[in-house]
């Protein structure tokens, strides 16, 4: 089975997985991996937001602005979600992305179809943390974009999804995923 099928099935069986378990266990799950099988006295293991715990600093996954994007937006996890919010209490999705570019040093727009312009597009397979993934349906108008997230490695972002729901990391295998942006001058590897 090629690894993108591979990818989108693991990602529907994890978003069903959420669904059953809950969205605080799943928000665990995401940092210290799954269940173990057979009996249900699993404890998490620690789990730290302090620059991104387990997810920070990979060396070689990132840049150094991108390492300082992702790592930033990992310290705003659990907070809400309000719509037009760009913190420090809440966010929206653009505005936990603008907020975490202006952590290390570039400026984003408050607004999704405009931060899809704000670098160069990568391909996919080029993916860096600290990079910008697109979702929504680009037919050459940025306003038909609806999310953004940031990549923080190992196929996952971290994102502020929707109202009644809080900033978390999640999966970048979704349905409509349109693009990926470097911001500012980084160099379009």
């Amino acid at each position: 089975m090629p690894l993108d099928v591979r990818r989108r099935t693991a990602a529907v069986v994890i978003l069903f997985a959420c669904g059953l378990v809950g969205t605080q266990e799943c928000a665990v799950w995401a940092e210290t991996g799954p269940r173990p099988t057979g009996g249900n006295d699993w404890t998490p293991g620690p789990v730290t937001h302090e620059w991104g715990g387990p997810w920070a600093a990979r060396k070689g996954m990132g840049t150094r602005l991108g390492d300082l994007a992702a790592n930033w937006a990992l310290t705003q996890l659990g907070k809400p979600y309000v719509w037009a919010a760009a913190g420090p209490r809440a966010y929206d999705c653009s505005g936990l992305t603008m907020r975490a570019w202006q952590r290390a040093g570039i400026g984003l727009p408050h607004w999704t179809g405009t931060q899809w312009s704000s670098g160069p597009q990568v391909a996919l397979a080029s993916l860096r943390r600290g990079d910008l993934l697109f979702f929504g349906r680009y037919t050459g108008d940025p306003g038909t974009i609806r999310h953004v997230g940031i990549y923080i490695g190992g196929g996952q972002m971290v994102h502020a999804p929707k109202t009644g729901d809080v900033v978390r990391i999640a999966s970048i295998w979704r349905p409509h995923l349109v693009g990926v942006v470097r911001p500012g001058n980084r160099v379009a590897a």
